[in-house]
């Protein structure tokens, strides 16, 4: 093939020319483009300006909303075993960076707690007049404390009928279970009348509080209707309540470790002030009032005034509590209007303030998690929901109330039906549940008492040195349980009080 000879190749000059051709038609089209056309141009895009602005808004907060909750979401710790009985002190740095909303202070007159008198009677409805009606079960029922003078009533009566059909003393009852359990737990108790939750017996725990051993081992034995008048261990039961009353101090705290922040110091504080509640409610014996009223008070003191919860030592209006500790806070207080023990009415209203705080959505008031502050839907949902859900059965709501029914439904439900398996048993979570659906009375109870009772009974050791004892390695429950640190004492008095359910407490809605 030829080569183009130079003179075919375009010149410097040709090129510039046709450059200045091409600008040329360019900017003569653009002339031409008529004035009316440009006119509807500019009215196509007012109309469409609007439109884009909203557009453009909406993808914007959205933009922004997804970064916040992704940002919340990476904040959130890991939530803690619910029981807390570890010997780990609890410092300020694992208070979490951000603190609750501060809210404005509740403010009710002191009243009396006791229904009996008349100050409650006009301040405060019974059950049976709370609303009914489907339009209401949506709504939030108000604060309506639950009749109390009767709760103990069961515990009176012969314990061999204590169930109420005279069946109580039959084998398959469990009965038998409670009795055996009672005869170990008595066997553990020191000469000086402490127990020890790392005591001399096989598997024995490794978290120290002889308060809480103590009280828990009451409250066994009380849940039986055993005190120190009356009953098999009048003995025992009273030099329990001795040791309680030498280690309480002045400020009427129970615990006895001298450290504050220690995980196990309220769960210990509240188990013995509800034992010398239910011991002063069960004998009349009045020498018991002071400790009790003391112990109530220290309760009282140490609530969160603003945000309404309780933790591992006494709160400050920016201190977050958790539903673990505030359960039996508020089961002390529950207790103490059994005694006939003033408590204001404002503790319940502030505790009521706390519930709500820790509702796993506003929308879903029927579960509940363990702090404000933490994920819903967490390893802790069953044992929270449930202890969430008897602490609103003693604050009034009803037993129509919708998500109350809900939550009962949850708590029987076949994912959560307790199996003596590794890493399922729960005894923890089972105490609540068994109290929360013994109120409700209803088939949800009866199905789950007569699928777990036979489950404990045959789990519980039939022979030998620890015979009526619980092991709490065989099998290992779950995380949350903590039988592996709090050991066979803890694993047994709970196993005593979830059989004992049937006439420990009256059922709230009779």
């Amino acid at each position: 093939m030829s080569q183009p000879s130079p003179s075919d190749q375009p010149q410097p000059k040709i090129r510039k020319r046709r450059r200045k051709r091409r600008r040329s038609r360019a900017l003569a089209q653009i002339r031409s483009f008529q004035k009316a056309d440009w006119k509807r141009a500019l009215g196509g895009l007012k109309q469409s300006v609007p439109g884009l602005g909203v557009s453009l808004a909406f993808h914007v907060v959205v933009l922004f909303t997804l970064t916040w909750i992704v940002f919340q979401s990476s904040e959130q710790t890991i939530a803690p075993l619910e029981l807390g009985w570890s010997t780990i002190v609890e410092s300020d740095a694992q208070e979490p960076a951000e603190t609750p909303e501060i809210v404005q202070p509740i403010v009710i007159p002191s009243i009396s707690m006791n229904k009996n008198s008349e100050a409650s009677q006009s301040t405060v409805q019974t059950p049976a007049e709370a609303p009914t009606t489907p339009k209401n079960q949506q709504t939030k029922p108000s604060l309506n404390l639950v009749d109390v003078s009767n709760s103990l009533r069961l515990r009176k009566q012969k314990r061999g009928e204590a169930d109420g059909t005279g069946q109580g003393a039959k084998k398959g009852t469990g009965r038998e279970a409670i009795q055996d359990g009672l005869r170990w737990i008595v066997k553990q108790q020191e000469t000086d009348g402490r127990w020890r939750l790392n005591g001399d017996y096989a598997d024995a725990g490794t978290i120290e509080t002889d308060t809480g051993a103590t009280a828990l081992a009451l409250l066994a034995l009380l849940g039986d209707g055993q005190t120190h008048i009356d009953g098999d261990y009048q003995t025992e039961v009273r030099k329990g309540l001795e040791w309680l009353r030498q280690t309480q101090r002045a400020n009427g705290d129970f615990f006895d470790i001298e450290e504050q922040g220690r995980e196990a110091h309220f769960y210990s504080h509240a188990q013995a002030t509800i034992a010398y509640c239910e011991a002063l409610a069960l004998t009349e014996d009045e020498s018991l009032r002071g400790p009790a009223e003391k112990g109530v008070q220290f309760l009282i003191d140490s609530q969160n005034q603003l945000l309404g919860g309780w933790k591992y030592r006494p709160l400050n209006d920016d201190g977050i509590g958790d539903l673990s500790v505030t359960g039996w806070a508020l089961m002390a207080l529950h207790s103490a209007r059994m005694a006939n023990i003033n408590v204001d009415l404002n503790t319940f209203a502030l505790a009521e303030r706390f519930l709500d705080s820790v509702q796993e959505r506003p929308s879903t008031p029927a579960f509940y998690k363990y702090r404000p502050d933490f994920p819903v839907n967490g390893p802790q949902r069953l044992s929270m929901t449930a202890e969430g859900l008897l602490c609103r059965q003693w604050l009034g709501w009803p037993k129509d109330h919708l998500p109350m029914q809900v939550g009962a439904q949850f708590l029987n439900n076949q994912q959560n039906t307790p199996e003596w398996k590794p890493n399922r048993r729960n005894v923890y979570a089972w105490y609540y549940t068994a109290q929360t659906l013994h109120n409700l009375g209803d088939k949800n109870w009866e199905q789950w008492f007569q699928h777990t009772l036979p489950l404990i009974v045959k789990g519980q050791t039939s022979g030998g040195r620890d015979k009526g004892s619980w092991h709490p390695l065989r099998p290992l429950g779950a995380p949350h349980e903590r039988s592996r640190e709090a050991g066979r004492l803890y694993l047994t008095v709970m196993c005593v009080l979830i059989l004992e359910t049937p006439y420990r407490h009256a059922p709230l809605y009779e």
